[in-house]
Parts: structure tokens; C-alpha cells; sequence
């Protein structure tokens, strides 16, 4: 199962401690690599200006913490492996 990270909590109590998480976020680098591959993309370059594409290189990877998804496994009943 895979969710943002504010439903970790509600999953941990629904299944009684049951669950594995890991959080999966990638790299700042990343994000901002991609991010100035799609803005080259740009059907219409005209409509963007150097500070335009200063702010979105800035401020999305500033905000990744909103990107990170948490992958949640259900640990199976240790009897299933007797």
C-alpha cells in the first residue's frame, strides 16, 4: 500500500502495529533536474521569464517533503511461517 506520509499514523492504529513503512522520497537534485528537463519542454517558452523559472527551480524542491510517499507493508502472522 502506498500513501503520503499523514496517513502513517491512521494506518499504524487501524492494523495494531502490524505495518513495515518505509518513506520514498527522491533527491532535491533529482527533482530539480527533471523539473529543468520539462521546463525545456515547453511548448510555449514565450510565456516564461527568467524569475518565473527561478521561483519553480526554487520552490518545488523546497517543498519536497509534499512529494515523499510512504510505502506500507502488512506484516504477515509469524504462525503463517510454521
Amino acid at each position: 500500500m502506498t500513501g503520503r506520509p499523514h496517513i502513517r499514523a491512521e494506518m499504524e492504529k487501524r492494523l495494531g502495529g502490524r505495518l513495515v513503512s518505509v518513506s520514498v522520497c527522491p533527491p532535491k537534485d533529482d527533482i530539480t533536474e527533471y523539473l529543468r528537463v520539462r521546463l525545456g519542454e515547453d511548448e510555449t517558452p514565450d510565456a516564461m521569464n527568467m524569475s518565473l523559472e527561478k521561483g519553480i527551480l526554487r520552490t518545488i524542491p523546497e517543498n519536497i517533503s509534499e512529494l515523499c510517499v510512504g510505502a506500507m507493508v502488512l506484516r504477515s502472522p509469524s504462525y503463517i511461517f510454521r
